[in-house]
């Protein structure tokens, strides 16, 4: 085996099963983290036994996927493979028994057309990415010589679902959060208002990850695979506080009350919101409110970017949307210069004129 860095930054290793060259992303771009997943790779992947004359090459779609399987445990987020396990048997059931090299852009473009009587067009976009990933994987790996569904356009999908509350929503949310049988709710949603947090970074949160002095969140497990830090407000840094000496012996920052981590908390929002009055929302538009307030704020996409563990400005610039409170205010703004007394303008006219 080899390890060796591509353009992309990323470090790979190189090894030969059956006779092909094959190639196995870390997913690192730092070579001492490469060298600790690799570790990783072998023992989690069980690499070592692949390697032995026994092992059975990658012929079909089925086969790739038991190959896929513990290669994205190891590089991406734990909610993405649960979600991409799923996908993956959804694509099992028209392409598994299939050899890959069988697999035609007629095949993926029937089973698009299948599933666009079933499906919204961003489902189907994301079942289209991560086949396209996993035939992409294939080829480096040996087992394929070009991707068929390389070429596959992606599905017009109508604008991204934005909701966010406006001031006397957000106020009759919190007090019914206050009122809820679940007695952290409260904690959980400011939580989620003062920082975009994920649902499940939520969820995974322990007290190691709350760095007190220096107002610090750190996610590990984000969406993206990638830690990042997000500042606590002072508003919310006595919540957390108080959170902490109700459970001091809790490894999970929102925890039951036996320690052990809150496995959803869905049924209790969706009460809350239908006390507080507030129809069609969800958990996770509490995030949407964290990037839209920034935005109103004035905030730069720059910024957004940085706090919500965005990939690209473009993700952050759709929150920089302007409320029509600001419309208004802008308005009144330039008004206030341009108009110079309340006197009509035809009063300032020669009589002769203005008759």
């Amino acid at each position: 085996m080899r390890l060796f860095q591509r353009t992309n930054g990323r470090w790979y290793v190189r090894f030969t099963l059956n006779g092909k060259r094959r190639m196995l992303s870390t997913g690192e771009t730092d070579k001492t983290h490469a060298l600790l997943k690799l570790g990783e790779i072998v023992k989690q992947a069980n690499l070592k036994d692949s390697l032995g004359s026994e092992t059975k090459p990658i012929n079909t779609f089925a086969e790739l996927e038991k190959e896929y399987t513990p290669y994205a445990e190891i590089n991406k987020s734990a909610s993405t493979v649960e979600r991409e396990k799923y996908t993956m048997r959804i694509l099992s059931r028209t392409f598994g028994k299939k050899k890959l090299s069988e697999i035609t852009r007629c095949d993926i473009d029937r089973h698009i057309q299948q599933r666009r009587r079933e499906l919204a067009p961003g489902s189907i976009n994301r079942e289209l990415s991560l086949l396209k990933n996993m035939l992409n994987m294939g080829i480096e790996w040996g087992c394929l010589e070009s991707n068929p569904a390389r070429k596959v356009k992606q599905l017009k999908e109508p604008p991204g679902r934005i909701k966010w509350l406006n001031d006397s929503e957000l106020e009759r949310l919190l007090d019914a959060c206050k009122l809820s049988t679940n007695p952290i709710l409260y904690q959980i949603v400011l939580t989620a208002l003062n920082t975009g947090m994920r649902k499940g970074e939520l969820q995974r949160l322990t007290w190691d990850d709350v760095d007190f002095e220096r107002r610090i969140i750190t996610v590990k497990q984000s969406k993206n695979n990638e830690t990042r830090h997000i500042q606590i407000s002072k508003g919310l840094l006595p919540v957390l506080k108080g959170l902490l000496l109700e459970r001091p012996h809790s490894h999970y920052v929102f925890s039951k009350p036996d320690g052990t981590a809150y496995g959803n908390w869905r049924r209790s929002f969706e009460t809350v919101c239908k006390q507080a009055g507030i129809k069609d929302f969800h958990f996770h538009d509490l995030r949407h409110c964290f990037g839209s307030y920034l935005g109103m704020a004035g905030y730069n996409s720059y910024t957004i970017m940085a706090l919500m563990g965005h990939k690209t400005p473009a993700m952050s610039a759709r929150y920089t949307h302007i409320s029509e409170v600001q419309l208004r205010a802008a308005v009144d703004d330039i008004g206030a210069k341009v108009v110079q007394h309340e006197s009509s303008p035809l009063d300032s006219l020669p009589s002769d004129v203005s008759s």
